[in-house]
């Protein structure tokens, strides 16, 4: 089977909704710290360590989040498959890519994030993880899908032990 050619030169950065939730977090954790920190200090409640806190640590969460989702993306270069953050890098070379692999990770609730994985043939180059959650086009979708299905290929393979030999 002949892959599809990657999308090269294309950047996929995280759907809009997950932007959005970013954006409104950040500015309602904002407006929540400042009505609490307001009250504490014109002597309308008493001072309380936690409830200074707590909303410090909801306008962190929402910073960071907005950073985040403003600065990770998939990108692809002519050579290469890159996932970028703010805290760096990863990079896994097109003709070092072995194949495909899909998951769910379920949560407590039973809610579940979709994740896409780039496996490599090359101990040196890292696999490359990233969620569902990117506004992939068809161009990226028909690319990663010729790529060789490496859970259905285990699905396949012989079922070999080794029992009793370890």
């Amino acid at each position: 089977m002949i892959a599809h050619p990657a999308p090269f030169l294309s950047v996929y950065r995280p759907h809009w909704l997950w932007r959005a939730f970013a954006i409104v977090f950040f500015v309602f954790s904002v407006v929540f710290a400042s009505i609490i920190w307001r009250i504490a200090l014109l002597g309308l409640a008493d001072r309380n360590l936690k409830e200074m806190i707590i909303p410090a640590v909801f306008v962190l969460a929402g910073a960071g989040m907005t950073i985040h989702a403003f600065t990770v993306g998939v990108r692809f270069t002519v050579d290469a498959v890159e996932y970028r953050s703010l805290i760096g890098v990863k990079k896994l070379p097109l003709d070092k890519i072995r194949g495909r692999r899909e998951c769910v990770v379920r949560g407590d609730e039973g809610g579940g994030t979709r994740y896409l994985k780039l496996e490599s043939d090359d101990d040196r180059f890292p696999a490359l993880n990233f969620s569902k959650s990117y506004s992939f086009d068809d161009a990226f979708y028909k690319w990663f899908y010729s790529l060789p299905d490496l859970d259905q290929r285990d699905k396949e393979a012989p079922k070999t032990s080794n029992f009793g030999l370890v």
